[in-house]
């Protein structure tokens, strides 16, 4: 038998108040993302860039700067400091009959 875990075994009353008070600013916090999709072929190219003055950062979990790339088979992810680029294959199933 698995126990569950749960938050206010692992959370103080006041950590779990503080996350829940960042999650409500972030409600109200207007957003200026920039978020642009564009097709080249089989390929799909995502531009993101989040807004440095969010409270979760740039990149979210706090992070306001990221360098560096990610891939995998068919995704290659860029990250340039400020905005990321994920550049994704799309494969298309072959139906059999």
């Amino acid at each position: 038998m698995t126990k569950q875990l749960k938050a206010r075994d692992v959370l103080s009353q006041a950590e779990a108040d503080g996350i829940l008070a960042l999650s409500a600013l972030n409600k109200l916090e207007k957003k200026r993302d920039i978020r642009k999709i564009f097709y080249i072929g089989k390929f799909k190219i995502t531009f993101h860039r989040g807004d440095k003055n969010s409270m979760w950062g740039r990149f979210g979990g706090g992070w306001q700067w990221k360098l560096g790339f990610q891939a995998s088979k068919s995704t290659l992810l860029l990250n340039c400091l400020v905005f990321s680029l994920m550049i994704y294959k799309e494969v298309t199933q072959v139906a059999e009959a």
